[in-house]
């Protein structure tokens, strides 16, 4: 089992997720995607999800959220 991963959506590098414990943090490298910074999750596959679910929002709707 790894202690990080680098999470990739459409070939971009979207965050970093860092092994806390049994679960991970989520580490934004791009803008995109700050919403999720410092989220924990439970493993790989969940932050993937939601990392997928902000890149399909509106590009208004993601700056909303921030």
């Amino acid at each position: 089992m790894f202690d990080n991963y680098i999470i990739e959506i459409d070939d971009e590098a979207a965050g970093i997720l860092i092994r806390s414990g049994r679960s991970f943090a989520f580490h934004a490298l791009e803008g995109t995607f700050a919403t999720l910074e410092g989220q924990v999750f439970a493993d790989a596959v969940a932050a993937e999800r939601a990392a997928r679910k902000i890149r399909r929002m509106p590009a208004s709707a993601s700056i909303q959220a921030s």
